[in-house]
């Protein structure tokens, strides 16, 4: 059986289950979504890290210091 006939099944079946399993159901769905942030590799979660750190530091610069700064190469 195929992933579209799978789904087609599976949807048919959801429609005649029970409150009670249809609220298990979708604990389990929300508990098993991952966060995108764990996808990322360990270099890029420091990265965002120390960029957070950065913002709370106030070590920031606006939008118009960056182009100010980089427009002698453009």
């Amino acid at each position: 059986m195929d992933l579209a006939a799978r789904k087609y099944n599976f949807i048919q079946e959801l429609s005649s289950i029970d409150e009670n399993l249809l609220e298990k159901l979708e604990l389990f769905l929300k508990t098993n979504q991952k966060d995108w942030f764990d996808e990322l590799s360990i270099e890029e979660q420091k990265e965002i890290e120390i960029g957070l750190k950065q913002a709370d530091n106030n070590e920031l610069m606006t939008h118009t210091e960056v182009m100010n700064k980089f427009k002698k190469w453009h």
